[in-house]
């Protein structure tokens, strides 16, 4: 079977069960990178040699992140292919050995704010439209369709108990209400005193409804994203774009000390694997831990 064919005919089926973000990547990873150069060719015809060759092309030259990133989308569809027995047992997976990525700029580094600017960028958001998102997104490490998927109804001000329930995003320009990201990530987490206390200002303010989203009427994440960049630019604020947020989170409570389980569960991540689906957090050790990351920030 061609790879187009099955990628077609099948494996475009399997979208249903992505993220709408995740899915709009893997199509745009197979009509930009993957389809022009593969989607004639018997799948069995493509072996680690014209894999390495393809991701050496200059197609990709200059953007070693495109050639993994559409390298991966490859090997999805690939072993898609061999789980729905339509891949010869008798040829060798092509993914399993020998490919050579690019390398990447190993200089990179993600941004993120130090104490003292989150705690300054914290005070220059007071009074902004859409402070209640942000200081959600600063205190909590939220990705940045977590901060827009909030409504006020997720945050209990009484405890400071916030639950990560679902997600907003713009796919193909259309703001769509997602799932979180992973069953992992529909988590309870807590916002520590200070950002609980704004919060309940701004809710004494505002008098929203429980379903009413911290973004308010017509929430749009680029929206957000856009202002938020503006605000700070103005104002002469500490400024990351919101995505960065979780960064921050998790780089301050590495310098708060905060045990690194613990970080990784109220960031919703998968990565301590057996042992992370064992542990939990309750509400004690969730207040102690943000209790320590806003002391750094408030020292700052």
């Amino acid at each position: 079977m061609k790879l187009g064919d099955y990628y077609e005919g099948h494996y475009r089926g399997y979208f249903a069960y992505l993220a709408p973000g995740t899915a709009r990547g893997y199509d745009g990873d197979w009509r930009n990178h993957i389809a022009g150069e593969f989607a004639e060719w018997e799948m069995e015809d493509i072996r680690v040699r014209h894999i390495n060759a393809w991701l050496a092309s200059d197609h990709f030259a200059g953007i070693p992140g495109a050639a993994r990133s559409a390298y991966k989308t490859l090997r999805q569809v690939l072993r898609s292919a061999m789980g729905d027995e339509l891949y010869s047992d008798e040829v060798v997976d092509p993914t399993a050995r020998g490919v050579r990525l690019p390398p990447m700029d190993t200089g990179y580094e993600a941004p993120y704010l130090r104490p003292a600017e989150v705690r300054a960028l914290a005070l220059g958001l007071v009074g902004w439209e859409y402070e209640a998102a942000a200081a959600c997104g600063l205190w909590l490490g939220l990705r940045r369709s977590e901060q827009c998927g909030l409504q006020w109804g997720d945050i209990d001000l009484r405890t400071g108990i916030v639950h990560i329930r679902r997600g907003l995003q713009v796919i193909d320009g259309e703001v769509v209400e997602t799932k979180v990201k992973t069953h992992r990530s529909r988590r309870p987490h807590m916002l520590p005193r200070s950002g609980r206390e704004r919060l309940a200002e701004i809710k004494r303010e505002a008098r929203p409804r429980p379903g009413d989203w911290l973004l308010g009427d017509g929430p749009n994440p680029d929206r957000y994203a856009r202002r938020l960049r503006t605000w700070c630019r103005r104002r002469g604020l500490p400024y990351v774009a919101p995505k960065y947020f979780r960064h921050t989170f998790r780089t301050l409570h590495a310098l708060a000390g905060t045990d690194e389980t613990e970080v990784q569960k109220m960031l919703g991540h998968e990565s301590l694997a057996m042992g992370y689906r064992y542990m939990s957090l309750d509400e004690d050790v969730l207040r102690e831990d943000q209790g320590r990351l806003e002391r750094l920030v408030l020292r700052a």
